[in-house]
């Protein structure tokens, strides 16, 4: 593209006055087409690899929760303190409720990322303004399930420390042997 500027000064000579624009395109469309292309399909490609990544992520929460849900079964079956209670059910809850977004968020990654090799493939051509505003809302989301996730991380390893550490003090009375002496 070139772009021709006429540029007059005003009699005084203190301003510059542009009379005239002329723009004459002499790029080919085809050109244009090409460049467009190549520009979107990188930044699809890299939608793509951060769809992934995304995946990856909660895929790696998956097995993290499963270690979780271990860890919280073997708390429920020692003995439970009345002052840890309340901790328990909250945590039972954050367990529930994450594992249900974690759920969502990877049917809809899987979604997207489908939808991302369409796009790459050329079989889809509209890319609309829900799809970058999908992207965004993905985003919160993730970052957002991982910061609950190590929420409840730290309340179910602090809950376990106090339930170990409340176990030992009942195993070492067990342990104390007071010498009996006979009363005669």
């Amino acid at each position: 593209m070139s772009l021709v500027i006429i540029i007059n000064n005003l009699p005084d000579g203190n301003h510059i006055f542009i009379s005239s624009i002329a723009a004459s395109l002499s790029i080919n469309k085809d050109v244009m087409e090409k460049l467009i292309d190549s520009t979107l399909s990188t930044e699809l490609q890299e939608l793509y690899l951060e769809n992934k990544e995304w995946l990856s992520d909660i895929i790696f929460l998956e097995d993290e929760m499963r270690f979780f849900q271990r860890l919280f079964a073997k708390v429920l079956i020692g003995r439970i303190r009345r002052e840890h209670l309340q901790q328990i059910a909250m945590i039972s809850s954050m367990l529930t409720v994450i594992l249900e977004r974690r759920k969502q968020l990877k049917c809809t990654l899987q979604s997207r990322k489908r939808t991302i090799e369409q796009l790459l493939k050329g079989n889809l051509v509209t890319i609309g303004l829900a799809f970058i505003e999908e992207d965004a809302a993905i985003i919160k989301e993730v970052k957002s399930l991982m910061i609950a996730e190590k929420l409840l991380k730290e309340k179910l390893f602090a809950l376990v420390e106090q339930q170990n550490a409340s176990s030992n003090l009942l195993k070492n009375h067990k342990l104390l042997k007071v010498p009996r002496y006979p009363i005669f």
